[in-house]
């Protein structure tokens, strides 16, 4: 088995020195590593957010729990479409608690 090798700054990440967002993700990011036996992780210089579907209260617990704890993207980052349409929300289908929590977590 191939041992992840962290920098000395991706170690202080994990360990919570940037604060409880960072180390949050880091240890997303090491246990999937991990998971697929990487030896490293590589440096980005653009990222993708993939999560901003409304599929139920824990997407949106996760969102809220990186904001409350400082998270901030560090490179230039998209996203993906949204369950609501934010200029014209009077056309989403679903129920106004839904819309809501799609909005919140846009």
């Amino acid at each position: 088995m191939i041992e992840l090798e962290l920098t000395e700054a991706e170690q202080g990440m994990l360990s919570g020195a940037a604060g409880p967002a960072v180390q949050m993700a880091m240890r997303i990011l090491v246990t999937m590593a991990r998971v697929y036996g990487a030896p490293r992780l590589l440096t980005i210089r653009s990222a993708h957010i993939d999560g901003c579907l409304y599929h139920g209260q824990s997407g949106l617990d996760f969102a809220e729990r990186l904001v409350a704890g400082g998270a901030q993207v560090r490179v230039p980052t998209t996203l993906n479409v949204g369950a609501v349409d934010l200029l014209h929300p009077e056309h989403f289908q679903g129920s106004a608690t839904q819309a809501q929590a799609a909005a919140r977590l846009m």
